[in-house]
């Protein structure tokens, strides 16, 4: 087994660069070849590339903006090798979605390397938004959500109190708690200057036929495929991250889109207000929103793009390690020497 280890040694307030140390010196439970490769944003297109061919595994160590940039560069291989998570970021959703955060709050690097042993693999639906306008295109590639209008002004400000204290190397519990003054002031903004998205929307329904809404104008316009939200609010609880589905919410205003938020972490652990599924949309905007995907601001989405989303490609997702006898199985699964001896371990490189 080749296994490759990606990962954002920024993640986690330096949680990245101590995985790593933890990589290396772990007793592998089964013949196994491990590398890890630190990223590197400006490089990432060509680390991917040049490591990630012909790799039995990929695992993508990091947040939900790590995860998707790396996914990203992922489905332009030919033969896509399959992909395992190790949360390390503010949100974890993509995890989240994937139960891959479940199962590393429970066995960390011994469940991962259950789940390698068991060797069951399903997919991760990889979405791809294309944006058009004045003749130009830009692609976004997505495994998680999109959103336009509140939650990309917020992620917009959140982006600029982080900077703020990036250098002071603060934890991954209180970076989270920057999204409140960034939420309550976007909140503000609203109340004083109340803004609404204009635009129409088409899309396929369950039945195959094409529905058109017309011009609309909302607060919040959100497409979700992990069934997960900010940070752990559960939007939907049929959610399948497989099936070529996405789960569109189209919000009139800033009430409805805190209570889609709200009721997600109630003990009910679902929102109710209900998605319309599709396998694609497509929308024509008359007037400007600001917009994020999977939780990284990508600024404005200016007046008069149109935007089509659709599904691209599945990604091999390894089935992460759930089991409920798990400390059996991890304690019978402990290595012998004989095993110790056929794995393999290289120490942390940016290639």
């Amino acid at each position: 087994m080749d296994c490759l280890f990606f990962i954002n040694p920024t993640s986690g307030s330096g949680q990245g660069r101590r995985l790593a140390d933890q990589i290396e010196q772990f007793s592998i439970p089964a013949p196994v070849f491990k590398q890890v490769v630190f990223t590197d944003p400006e490089r990432l297109s060509q680390q991917v590339y040049s490591c990630a061919k012909n790799k039995d595994l990929v695992v993508l160590c990091g947040g939900d903006g790590t995860v998707s940039s790396i996914v990203s560069h992922l489905v332009n291989l030919e033969q896509i090798p399959p992909i395992a998570i190790i949360p390390l970021g503010t949100g974890n959703d993509i995890a989240r979605g994937t139960m891959w955060l479940k199962s590393w709050m429970k066995f960390g690097l011994d469940g991962l390397f259950y789940a390698i042993k068991e060797g069951r693999c399903g997919s991760l639906d990889v979405w791809q938004l294309q944006i058009e306008r004045a003749g130009s295109s830009k692609h976004y590639t997505l495994c998680a959500y999109v959103g336009i209008g509140y939650d990309g002004r917020v992620c917009q400000e959140f982006l600029r109190l982080n900077q703020f204290f990036i250098k002071r190397k603060i934890s991954t519990s209180v970076k989270r708690l920057l999204y409140l003054p960034a939420g309550l002031r976007i909140f503000y903004k609203n109340l004083l200057h109340p803004e609404r998205i204009r635009c129409t929307i088409c899309y396929n329904d369950e039945k195959g036929k094409d529905v058109q809404a017309g011009e609309d104008r909302l607060g919040q316009i959100l497409f979700c495929n992990t069934g997960y939200y900010a940070g752990g609010s559960l939007l939907y609880k049929d959610f399948s991250i497989d099936d070529g589905l996405m789960e569109f919410f189209g919000l009139k205003g800033y009430l409805s889109y805190m209570q889609l938020l709200f009721e997600g972490r109630l003990p009910v652990r679902h929102s109710s207000i209900i998605p319309v599924k599709s396998s694609s949309f497509q929308m024509e905007f008359f007037s400007s929103a600001y917009f994020q995907v999977d939780g990284e601001p990508m600024g404005l989405l200016e007046k008069g793009s149109k935007v089509k989303l659709e599904l691209f490609r599945k990604v091999p997702l390894l089935t992460p390690f759930l089991d409920k006898y798990a400390k059996k199985k991890l304690k019978e699964l402990r290595p012998s020497p004989e095993l110790n001896e056929l794995s393999s371990s290289v120490r942390p490189v940016v290639t």
